[in-house]
């Protein structure tokens, strides 16, 4: 590596480093083409959640890549179905795993809607996806969802390769993904802040289903339709 290009990345960082970061406050899901690099960042108060196959890697070796195609197919198909209909976008596909993210909206809290995604989601596996493929086709799920203020941004790189991609750059987005990283089969593990907005009728169900304390979380298991 030559000391000029050690000093153009220098400048690089640093310019980075000073950069004064604006933002527009919004309250719904914005469209990918909302967000440039050039423009504010998105401040937004959601539920984020993320959904991940378990066994992904020993399933590629035994049903091969063209099968876990259709398999990547149907997951991706079925979770975006339970996240659009409970007021979610997914915001990002990136092997086995989907970002999504939810708002308020008809007067139900973001939280209330991620947490019906999550009974979507292990319906639809139990009762649409499940019954259909041979058995080693079938899956389990883990989920992940933590509420608060995200920024949603793009951040890009430089170079004859270089891209530009959505992030959402917060500690809510980082729980959400260790909180799905650490959920069982068929598990969700949620924060404080998306146990407080479900409403209290869903709250008590949810309790008589199994709700449990999770260290300064919670998690349901099987939590379904």
């Amino acid at each position: 590596m030559k000391k000029g290009e050690i000093n153009q990345l220098t400048k690089e960082l640093t310019d980075i480093k000073n950069l004064k970061v604006e933002t527009d406050d919004i309250s719904y899901i914005p469209n990918e083409n909302e967000i440039s690099k050039k423009a504010k960042a998105k401040n937004l108060q959601c539920s984020i959640m993320f959904v991940d196959m378990r066994n992904s890697t020993k399933m590629q070796d035994s049903n091969g890549r063209k099968n876990m195609l259709k398999i990547y197919k149907m997951f991706a198909k079925l979770v975006t179905k339970a996240v659009e209909e409970n007021c979610g976008k997914v915001m990002q596909i990136v092997g086995d795993g989907l970002l999504c993210l939810f708002v308020k909206e008809n007067k139900t809290n973001s939280g209330q809607h991620a947490i019906d995604a999550v009974r979507s989601i292990n319906t639809y596996i139990r009762e649409s996806y499940n019954p259909i493929v041979e058995p080693d086709w079938k899956i389990k799920c883990g989920m992940g969802i933590c509420s608060g203020h995200i920024l949603i941004t793009r951040i890009g790189t430089r170079g004859k390769n270089k891209c530009c991609q959505l992030a959402f750059p917060s500690s809510v987005t980082n729980y959400a993904s260790k909180c799905c990283e650490n959920a069982g089969e068929n598990e969700v593990i949620f924060d404080e802040s998306t146990f407080e907005q479900i409403d209290s009728g869903n709250r008590k169900q949810a309790s008589s289903i199994s709700i449990e304390s999770y260290g300064d979380f919670y998690k349901m298991k099987d939590f379904t339709w």
